[in-house]
């Protein structure tokens, strides 16, 4: 009877590592996310800490590219103004 105990242990156990150990990496569409933000800062602030983690984690990758691709977007479409002549000329095509 001990045995079946223990065995049933060192089973879930078991399962509990591979679990956490096959688990996928966050997309960078997760990161993005503005719901995700919080964690997103968290992640890069944790990856800052080793400078090869971007070619070493998958996910530090997805996280640098998520934030890289939300500053450019935002310091691009900030302060963008567009005269009416250029609009004009757009769809005057």
């Amino acid at each position: 009877m001990k045995n079946l105990i223990k065995l049933g242990l060192l089973s879930v156990v078991t399962a509990g590592v591979f679990s956490a150990c096959s688990s996928e990496p966050k997309s960078v569409e997760y990161y993005k996310d503005p719901k995700n933000a919080q964690e997103l800062e968290e992640k890069v602030k944790e990856c800052k800490k080793d400078p090869d983690s971007e070619l070493k984690d998958k996910e530090c990758f997805n996280a640098y590219k998520a934030q890289t691709t939300k500053t450019f977007f935002k310091k691009e479409l900030q302060n963008e103004k567009i005269t009416d002549e250029e609009v004009k000329k757009f769809f005057n095509r």
